[in-house]
């Protein structure tokens, strides 16, 4: 978070600095998709509009010993296939063409063609779909266990369903050649944010047991989406070859995909997708990690909430100011403090927060503060325009307002409060893992699971205030 983007002045950052980060970026970048090569045959293009009724294929899978995560991933990798072999033509008109093999590598002797590995170290804890041998390839001694242990079977099938979404890219036409032809209209993190969209089309399947084998249900998604999140690139990663998103960028994508289909994700293009991934700016940014104190943050933070919120209201042809923020003061009751450390007062129509609590909150990013913050005064200003403040609705429409609020801080070219590198995924972060900024004015936790908030968060980054039913 940046006090004002007029301080922002651009500095070089160390060529140490930059090099440091380039070296967590592929630690951690997760799924790959490998450039070069073309896969065996192109697509077929015999024009298919119903679903392929003849039996699944069953791709051999090339590695592993039978061990549990072995019997999941090649669960996974089957039934994911087997979707895509019944769904593809009617969604895009021609036939599934069968990957040419699965492998489920040991990183310390993959044994795997040149074309697809560099060093036997690059699979460790990795998956990755190889376009020069059409093949999915993934580590079986750390990746799936792992996923498994942490995430779930949701967590495993995320993945696996993300790199066979590289295979989709190029069956419907936008192979390596395509790529490289088309360099601006399909960027690495937009070939990235697809495949994060056919793998929440094959996640929905699964909730809808359209799946044979792995069936995971909707109380399960908040984990398996921390999966993906995992493989978020660092803060302050720049966009570039490597680029695969930050949290929302991530999120946004799947939820894209788990919620309007393939056709939505195959429509995907550099100009109508909103990616929110920034590099650091200057050297101060880089050294703070984009994080600001709590106490300059709300001195920051507040007037600028306030400023958007009474033109918001003001905008709908009321008038109304809206309320400064005041520690542990005038908004006591047992309904606010259940709001949690940010809190509406609808009786005075005031808003307090609690330092104290604040700050385990302010621990995880100085976003996921400014989350909250946002929320209750898309609280206050519900109130204002005579909409109601208590209920799921008014919750999910605080979440949504403080999105459309933050993508007014994203739009923001010149002086004022802005946003750093990392503080959109603390507010995902926040509210994949916590309520408190969905909680109403009575401060009922809400029945909506961390992958809604998100989405309700989503809704109004992408459409603005109108998404949030004001």
């Amino acid at each position: 978070m940046g006090a004002t983007l007029g301080d922002r002045r651009r500095a070089t950052v160390t060529a140490l600095a930059v090099a440091a980060m380039t070296l967590v970026a592929v630690s951690l970048t997760g799924c790959s998709f490998l450039s070069g090569g073309s896969s065996d045959g192109g697509p077929d293009i015999t024009e298919l509009t119903q679903p392929d009724t003849s039996p699944p294929p069953v791709t051999p899978i090339r590695g592993g010993t039978g061990t549990p995560s072995d019997r999941l991933a090649a669960d996974v990798v089957h039934d994911v296939e087997a979707y895509w072999h019944l769904r593809f033509p009617p969604e895009f008109g021609r036939r599934w063409i069968p990957l040419h093999a699965f492998h489920a590598v040991d990183p310390a002797k993959p044994n795997l063609p040149p074309e697809c590995t560099r060093r036997p170290i690059d699979m460790n804890k990795q998956a990755l779909y190889c376009p020069a041998m059409d093949v999915i390839i993934w580590d079986r001694l750390g990746l799936v266990p792992e996923l498994r242990a942490k995430y779930g079977n949701g967590g495993v099938l995320l993945a696996l369903a993300h790199e066979v979404g590289h295979a989709v890219q190029e069956r419907i036409g936008i192979d390596v050649g395509t790529q490289i032809r088309e360099r601006s209209r399909y960027p690495p993190i937009l070939l990235e944010a697809m495949a994060d969209c056919f793998a929440g089309v094959v996640v929905r399947a699964s909730v809808n047991g359209e799946l044979a084998h792995v069936r995971i249900e909707e109380k399960d998604l908040d984990r398996a989406l921390s999966a993906l999140l995992s493989f978020r690139d660092p803060v302050g990663f720049e966009l570039g070859p490597n680029a695969h998103g930050d949290a929302f960028d991530r999120a946004s994508a799947f939820l894209d995909g788990y919620q309007n289909g393939a056709s939505r994700c195959a429509a995907m293009t550099a100009q109508n997708q909103l990616f929110t991934q920034r590099g650091f700016t200057t050297v101060q940014e880089l050294l703070q990690s984009g994080n600001l104190p709590l106490d300059e943050l709300l001195a920051s933070m507040v007037p600028d909430t306030q400023a958007w919120f009474t033109a918001l209201v003001s905008s709908r042809g009321r008038r109304w100011a809206a309320p400064p923020l005041r520690p542990d003061s005038g908004c006591s009751s047992s309904s606010a403090a259940r709001q949690g450390p940010v809190r509406f007062c609808p009786d005075s129509g005031t808003l307090s927060a609690s330092p104290a609590t604040l700050g385990s909150v302010h621990s995880r990013g100085d976003y996921a503060t400014g989350t909250l913050v946002a929320s209750r005064y898309a609280l206050a200003a519900l109130a204002a325009l005579g909409k109601p403040v208590r209920g799921p609705d008014a919750g999910r429409a605080a979440v949504c307002l403080a999105g459309a609020y933050t993508r007014s801080l994203l739009d923001r070219n010149t002086s004022g409060f802005g946003l750093s590198p990392g503080d959109v995924d603390e507010a995902v972060d926040e509210l994949l893992n916590q309520d408190y900024a969905a909680r109403d004015a009575t401060g009922t936790p809400p029945a909506d699971q961390g992958f809604q908030r998100v989405g309700a968060f989503r809704e109004g980054t992408l459409g603005g205030a109108a998404k949030c039913g004001i």
